[in-house]
C-alpha cells in the first residue's frame, strides 16, 4: 500500500493530500495506524471523528469485500467466495449474469466442461473490462456419458482456455473421481501435474472425492490436489466419512471448497437449523442465507462457492464476507446441524456417509 492514506476519500476535504512522512506512514486497514491517521486528519483539517470513521470504515467493508483470499498449499491463494456458472446457470448463455457478478465484486470465477458455457465467462471477462490478471478462473475435466478422449485433462484444458479466451486457468479439477477413463485416477492425474509444469494452469485439484478417493490418489501423487471441491453445510459435515475426508484434508492442507452451503434454507427448509440461523442473522445484522456461508468458510477454512442470476443476491452473497461469526455462532449451526442429514449431490455415490 502506497505511504500516507490510501483509503475511501469521498469524505475529506477537497485538495487534501495525505502525510509521506515517516511520523504519517501506515497501512489503512490497521486500526491502530488508521487511528493515528485520523488523528492528524483532525488536528489539520478539523474533520470530526464521525467523519473519519465512517470514510475508515467503508474503505475495510471494500477491502474485505475483494481482497479476502484463502492461501493454498502450493503457495498461491484464492478469493474466499467464488461464483459459480453451474447449477442455475448450467448449460445456458450467461454472459450478462457473468459480467453483472465481476462489475459486482467477484473475482473468482469457476466453470466446468460440463457447464457448457465457458464462452460465457471468457466473452464476459472480456467486455467487463476487467484485467484477467485481477480474476480467478477455476475450470474442471469431465462430463457424463464422456468417451476416454473426450475427457483427456491436455486435450480438455486446451479446448476450454479456447473458450475462456486466456491462455492459462487458475485451478483444474477432476470434476469427479469416476470421470477419468481409461487412465484411471493416477494416470489422469499425472497428466494433471504436467499441465502444471506447462503453465497450462497454476494450480490443481479434484472434486467431489470422498476418502477412499483421495487415498487412491495419494499412492502416487507429485503435487498435491490444491483443493477439493465438496457439497458441504449444516446437514452434511457431521456424517463418519466426512469428518474422515476432513481429516485427510487438513493432513495434507488440502483446502475445502464448499458448495451448496446454503442447502439447509432453500432444499429442506423446515429443519432444526432455521431457527438458528435465523437468532444469529438478526444478532449479525444479516440475512440467515449469509449466515450459511460463513459457517461453511469459518467451519473449513476454506473457500465457498455459490450463484444467482439475481443482482440482489449476487450482492448479499458477496457483502456476507464484510462480516464474520463468533466461535458460539458457529458452534450453534453446527450443533444444530447435527439434527438431521441430508445430501443433494451424488448422494447414490455417498449414501453409505449417512451417520
Amino acid at each position: 500500500m502506497e505511504d500516507g492514506c490510501t483509503g475511501n476519500r469521498s469524505f475529506l476535504p477537497a485538495g487534501f493530500r495525505p502525510g509521506t512522512s515517516r511520523s504519517h506512514r501506515h497501512e489503512c486497514h490497521n486500526p491502530r495506524n488508521a487511528t493515528g491517521c485520523m488523528t492528524l486528519l483532525y488536528k489539520t483539517h478539523r474533520i470530526t471523528p464521525s467523519r473519519l470513521f465512517r470514510a475508515y470504515t467503508i474503505t475495510v467493508n471494500m477491502s474485505a469485500q475483494t481482497n479476502t483470499r484463502v492461501k493454498l498449499n502450493d503457495g498461491a491463494s484464492i478469493p474466499v467466495v467464488g461464483f459459480g456458472a453451474g447449477t442455475a446457470l448450467f448449460g445456458k448463455e450467461n454472459v450478462q449474469v457473468i459480467k453483472k457478478a465481476l462489475s459486482t465484486g467477484y473475482r473468482y470465477l469457476d466453470g466446468a466442461q460440463m457447464y457448457k458455457n465457458s464462452e460465457s465467462i471468457g466473452t464476459a471477462l472480456k467486455e467487463s473490462g476487467v484485467k484477467r490478471d485481477d480474476v480467478f478462473i477455476l475450470t474442471k475435466l469431465g462430463k457424463d456419458g464422456a468417451s476416454s478422449d473426450e475427457i483427456e485433462p491436455r486435450r480438455v484444458l486446451q479446448e476450454e482456455l479456447k473458450k475462456l479466451q486466456t491462455d492459462h486457468v487458475d485451478l483444474f479439477l477432476i470434476h469427479n473421481p469416476f470421470y477419468v477413463g481409461d487412465r484411471g485416477l493416477a494416470g489422469t492425474w499425472a497428466v494433471m501435474e504436467e499441465l502444471v509444469k506447462e503453465g497450462l494452469t497454476r494450480s490443481i485439484g479434484v472434486s467431489n472425492f470422498r476418502e477412499e478417493d483421495l487415498l487412491e490418489l495419494e499412492k502416487t501423487w507429485k503435487i498435491k490436489p490444491a483443493v477439493n471441491q465438496i457439497e458441504f453445510h449444516p446437514y452434511l459435515f457431521h456424517a463418519a466419512n466426512v469428518q474422515r475426508l476432513l481429516a485427510l484434508q487438513k493432513k495434507h492442507d488440502i483446502k475445502v471448497q464448499s458448495y451448496g452451503p446454503q442447502t439447509p434454507l432453500f432444499r429442506v427448509p423446515g429443519g432444526p437449523v432455521d431457527p438458528v440461523a435465523e437468532r444469529v442473522a438478526k444478532e449479525q445484522g444479516l440475512t440467515p442465507g449469509q449466515v450459511l456461508l460463513l459457517w461453511a468458510h469459518q467451519y473449513t477454512g476454506g473457500v465457498v462457492v455459490t450463484t444467482s442470476r439475481d443482482d440482489g443476491r449476487q450482492q448479499e452473497q458477496l457483502d456476507a464476507f464484510k462480516h464474520s461469526l463468533t466461535q458460539e455462532q458457529v458452534d450453534a449451526i453446527s450443533e444444530a446441524g447435527r439434527g438431521k442429514f441430508y445430501r443433494h449431490f451424488m448422494a447414490v455415490v455417498w449414501d453409505h456417509a449417512k451417520p
